[in-house]
């Protein structure tokens, strides 16, 4: 009967929405299919909000490298993929609770008191879905002004039948040295998060920060040189000022989500999304900016299914320098499906379109939630640029974790066999966790080994090219290179946490005009030297080693301090000289995340 709804109703009644919103829409305001989709969701989303048979449902936990670890570990902990699917994040609170619940009643696991209390942190940040004798566990001590930080985790909440609202202020401030410049890099974040669900069915998420930052030189050099700053979108340099690049940005994520059926879960708004189990992914990471999208999930027994709709910008259009003239839009539409064969094994695979350049918006023959994209984009003349592939994860003896994915971009049976094709376009991953490692507690390893060949994300169009606001949508490095990445973490105390990372990457960087397939925002057909003999690191070959060494402490509850030693060693084999960053840095944070490991 579910299945029946789906696909027989929901979608042809969203559809007829939609075209019943353009047939009323003047030139005046005009919409892209996107919206007018969204538009149908949501309307849809209003007529199911009052049925008695929808469940409560759940905003998302954090999307930042501490708590996927967390949420990685305890997961392998388990011995069970059952709980949740995280292959794709970020995932539901609700999910999250019972993974951790789970655990605790596990009486054949021996959780260690550094791991009590970071199940009770866990816990503590999504505590409106713990059971209310459980809950009491976050009340806080004393109060402040009787109805503020009542709770560890938010600084005000309200909690009734009507409305469960938290909300909470986001701060971070930092400085570093950095041997390369006289500027002194620093972070200065002051904003709010807010997450509410209404009647137990519908919920929405905000978070608006006003920014101020100094990167480090080499993040500078990669900045000036895209036009954009990582993992973020618009940005101001007050004054024109490119020398000392004081960023200034207003960052700012927002979604609803509410339950459309039992088993289907919808998402509409700003946000980032990531594929994968690793510390990198080849298919879809958070290194860009925020985009619009519309994703719709539907669990069943093993398996899960998302699909993804999104629009981004193409930043790499020329536009007129007095501002009249917006930046223009590109999309990507995306589907996962994964199962969970048995209580070790995630097996996944997954397809994708990216596009734009179209008179009508959102292209809606790519609206098809069960179709292959690829057949659709071979339909309309293969113009648009399609990637295809699989993951996988293997989590055994509650301890070990293998994972891995594979991206294909090109594929000819005619040419794919001759010796470096330049359309011989794949990426790689393989990689794995090793958690309390040699017996000692708390204490855990990962390697990760990353590779991608030549031209593959890139494109004969920016509007098709894997990138949005001129960062990649995968790895920052975009392609023609080779990463290991080895990283160890220890909790040695409840709130003491260390880790170090080591990161060795080879690629070939662009020499004069010449495309050699590392920059993935070039046209692939302009300046590439040559059809054949094609191989990761050709042109300039780049070698780069990154060691970061970092400990934080945890004050409060989501109140850090990380005191951090970076070096980063940059050799490039036509140069002589080799580009050293030393970086010392120590800051103080409070629900905010610390920036992730860059490259």
């Amino acid at each position: 009967m579910i299945i029946y709804f789906k696909n027989y109703i929901l979608y042809p009644l969203t559809i007829f929405i939609l075209k019943y919103i353009k047939i009323f829409t003047t030139k005046t305001l005009k919409f892209t299919n996107l919206a007018h989709l969204s538009v149908g969701v949501a309307l849809l989303g209003f007529l199911l909000f009052f049925s008695s048979e929808i469940s409560a449902q759940s905003t998302f936990a954090p999307l930042n490298e501490d708590y996927s670890n967390l949420i990685e570990r305890y997961e392998i902990m388990s011995g069970s993929l059952s709980n949740l699917h995280t292959t794709i994040k970020p995932v539901r609170r609700k999910d999250l609770i019972k993974l951790t619940i789970n655990l605790e009643n596990d009486s054949t696991l021996k959780l260690s008191k550094v791991d009590h209390f970071n199940l009770e942190y866990l816990q503590n940040d999504s505590w409106e879905w713990l059971e209310q004798e459980k809950s009491s566990q976050n009340n806080s001590k004393k109060p402040l002004l009787t109805h503020l930080l009542k709770k560890k985790s938010d600084f005000y909440y309200v909690q009734n039948k009507d409305i469960d609202l938290h909300t909470s202020p986001v701060f971070q401030f930092g400085f570093a040295n950095d041997n390369q410049t006289n500027q002194t890099p620093f972070i200065n974040t002051r904003g709010v998060e807010v997450r509410a669900t209404l009647n137990q069915k519908l919920g929405f998420y905000s978070m608006f920060t006003e920014n101020q930052i100094i990167y480090p030189e080499y993040v500078r050099q990669y900045a000036r040189q895209f036009k954009a700053n990582p993992y973020e979108g618009f940005t101001k340099i007050p004054k024109a000022d490119s020398s000392k690049y004081l960023a200034d940005f207003f960052s700012a994520r927002a979604y609803i989500t509410f339950q459309a059926l039992k088993s289907v879960q919808i998402q509409f708004g700003h946000d980032k999304n990531f594929i994968g189990s690793g510390i990198r992914s080849m298919i879809l990471s958070d290194f860009s900016a925020p985009y619009l999208h519309l994703k719709i999930t539907t669990n069943i027994g093993r398996f899960q299914y998302v699909n993804l709709f999104a629009q981004m910008l193409n930043k790499q259009v020329a536009l007129a320098v007095d501002n009249t003239e917006q930046i223009p839009p590109k999309y990507f539409s995306f589907h996962h499906l994964s199962v969970n064969v048995n209580k070790n094994l995630n097996l996944g695979i997954f397809e994708t379109i990216v596009f734009g350049k179209r008179q009508s918006g959102f292209d809606i023959n790519y609206l098809n939630p069960v179709i292959l994209l690829r057949f659709v984009e071979g339909n309309l003349g293969s113009v648009d640029n399609s990637l295809a592939g699989a993951t996988f994860k293997y989590n055994f003896k509650n301890h070990y974790s293998i994972y891995g994915q594979f991206v294909l971009d090109e594929f000819n049976v005619k040419y794919f066999k001759k010796d470096g094709w330049w359309g011989t376009k794949y990426a790689s991953q393989i990689g794995g966790r090793y958690i309390d490692a040699l017996g000692i507690k708390n204490l855990d390893f990962q390697a990760e080994y990353n590779l991608a060949r030549p031209y593959i994300y890139s494109h004969y169009s920016s509007y098709s090219n894997f990138v949005n606001y001129n960062l990649p949508l995968a790895h920052p490095l975009g392609a023609n290179f080779k990463e290991l990445i080895l990283i160890a973490r220890y909790q040695p105390l409840k709130r003491l946490f260390v880790n170090f990372t080591s990161m060795r990457s080879i690629q070939g960087k662009d020499a004069d005009i010449r495309n050699w397939g590392g920059d993935i925002l070039r046209n692939y057909n302009f300046a590439r030297p040559s059809d054949y003999g094609n191989v990761i690191g050709q042109g300039q070959k780049a070698n780069t080693r990154f060691y970061n060494l970092g400990a934080t402490y945890m004050l409060a509850h989501n109140l850090f301090v990380d005191l951090k030693f970076q070096s980063r060693n940059v050799h490039i084999l036509a140069e002589t000289n080799d580009k050293k960053n030393t970086i010392f840095s120590v800051g103080l944070r409070w629900n905010a995340s610390q920036k992730p490991l860059l490259f």
